[in-house]
């Protein structure tokens, strides 16, 4: 039996992602002619049109016809017919059959979808996986483990990407049912002296007059804390240094982890504290008893960080809800490539029924 040929795309705010596997009656199978997953700078239509391109003059792509494209992008995608990217300076709006002119296949064999919806997808799918295939987690809190009910992914990284899972019940089953929000897009309201004195310098120096949670928890976010809290201390302390290359929020990142830099130590503990408010807006809206999932590369490089309980602290920090919020429990997802596994996966099911399962 002949198997399809599957392309998944990740699109995020600066950097994408590629991935081509065979689908055929047993599932999913990686393409042993392709890389396991090809990545590339991509802040722009052009550039995201030349990515695209380049991948389909792949010889395994031209060779075999493309049965499903699936596009995950990093904005909100209306009816599934165009999308309006949320970090790209440039011209941000892109139709369904932009991409298809591109050389993707037309006739609906094109899927357009947020890419924290594709994220959920790939997170329940890996969860559902047995035994030792089942994704890498680890627990924060003492809520009880990963069992029935509504679930929130969180993946901070250029931008700060936030969805649901919805447990939808029906008589075979329970499947999941991504719902990307973009809250993060919100005004942040400032509550602390800390958050007034980084608003007040975004207002100063971006022109930015009210803040949103994209803007403090992002890695522009963590830039603009480390900057902000720098102007504030003694002159002569020493800066942050960069390794050839690095991005900027990456060495902040990395030496707050790390310790090696008080500001940037400061301000990734900001950052965290961000977050943890975000969650809890989150969580309170969706009542995630099935769990609170925090992903992205970002979360995987600083999890020991994340772990010191700035963010746990500030997610608790309700009066009238935190017994409610104690019971969410809340994981730190050790996979970075959900979103491409789950536009696959999509991909996969896009002409079979999804399956239904218990998430357990």
């Amino acid at each position: 039996m002949k198997e399809d040929v599957i392309l998944g795309f990740d699109v995020g705010g600066t950097n994408s992602r590629a991935v081509v596997a065979r689908s055929g009656k047993d599932g999913l199978d990686p393409h042993p002619d392709f890389p396991p997953i090809v990545r590339e700078k991509v802040a722009s239509k052009a550039q995201l049109r030349a990515f695209i391109q380049n991948i389909l003059a792949s010889p395994v792509l031209t060779d075999a016809p493309i049965a499903r494209a699936v596009i995950a992008l990093a904005g909100p995608v209306i009816r599934g017919s165009a999308v309006t990217m949320s970090n790209w300076s440039g011209e941000k709006e892109i139709a369904l059959h932009e991409f298809e002119d591109w050389g993707l296949p037309d006739g609906g064999r094109t899927i357009l979808l947020n890419d924290m919806e594709a994220g959920c997808y790939g997170l329940a799918e890996h969860l559902n996986k047995p035994g030792p295939n089942r994704i890498s987690v680890e627990r924060l809190t003492d809520a009880p483990g990963v069992g029935g009910g509504n679930r929130i992914f969180i993946a901070p990284g250029t931008g700060l990407g936030a969805a649901a899972i919805i447990a939808a019940k029906s008589p075979s089953g329970v499947s999941p049912v991504p719902i990307a929000a973009e809250l993060q897009h919100a005004p942040m309201p400032i509550l602390s002296a800390e958050e007034a004195l980084v608003a007040r310098w975004l207002r100063r120096e971006k022109d930015i007059l009210h803040p949103s949670w994209d803007d403090m928890v992002s890695g522009r976010g963590l830039v603009h804390a480390y900057w902000a809290l720098y102007a504030k201390t003694p002159a002569g302390l020493p800066g942050v240094t960069p390794n050839r290359g690095e991005d900027f929020a990456a060495t902040i990142a990395r030496q707050g982890v790390a310790k090696d830099n008080v500001v940037a130590e400061h301000a990734l503990g900001f950052f965290y504290t961000c977050l943890g408010r975000f969650c809890q807006l989150m969580a309170l809206g969706f009542q995630p008893f099935g769990g609170i999932f925090i992903g992205g590369a970002s979360t995987t490089h600083n999890r020991d960080f994340i772990k010191n309980g700035l963010f746990i602290k500030a997610f608790l920090n309700n009066q009238a809800q935190q017994s409610l919020l104690g019971k969410f429990p809340i994981y730190l997802v050790g996979k970075g490539d959900l979103n491409p596994d789950g536009a696959l996966w999509l991909g996969h099911f896009s002409n079979r029924a999804l399956p239904t399962h218990e998430f357990s």
